[in-house]
């Protein structure tokens, strides 16, 4: 029962950790959604549930709107260090980054932290 309640939380906690990196994200989006001159593409923070992962990915601005219309979402560095079974599934898989999808808890943790 006690590793039950153990694992909800750490699956929770998963979604709420790639929550913030989205958020990080998402400034990076606005700042440049604004810039008139900037395409292409450029670097993002690596979305996974490493809270000390400091990897970068890189993606379009398009790629990640793409990606952030599923609150479930995060893009994470392709390589399965980043990626974290018990909480969610490959959903695709790109040169420089794979989308991940939460499910279950980890989905509902991060559905009520998506600022959309």
């Amino acid at each position: 029962m006690a590793r039950d309640v153990e694992q909800s939380h750490r699956k929770r906690r998963a979604g709420e950790n790639q929550a913030l990196f989205r958020d990080v994200n998402e400034r990076i989006g606005a700042a440049k959604e604004g810039r008139t001159t900037w395409v292409g593409i450029s670097q993002w923070v690596c979305e996974c549930t490493d809270e000390d992962c400091t990897e970068r990915i890189i993606m379009s601005l398009d790629e990640y709107e793409e990606l952030r219309a599923n609150p479930t979402h995060f893009a994470v560095v392709p390589d399965m260090t980043h990626v974290l079974p018990d909480a969610e599934r490959i959903v695709e898989k790109h040169e420089h980054f794979w989308v991940v999808e939460k499910v279950g808890e980890a989905a509902e943790a991060a559905e009520e932290r998506d600022v959309r």
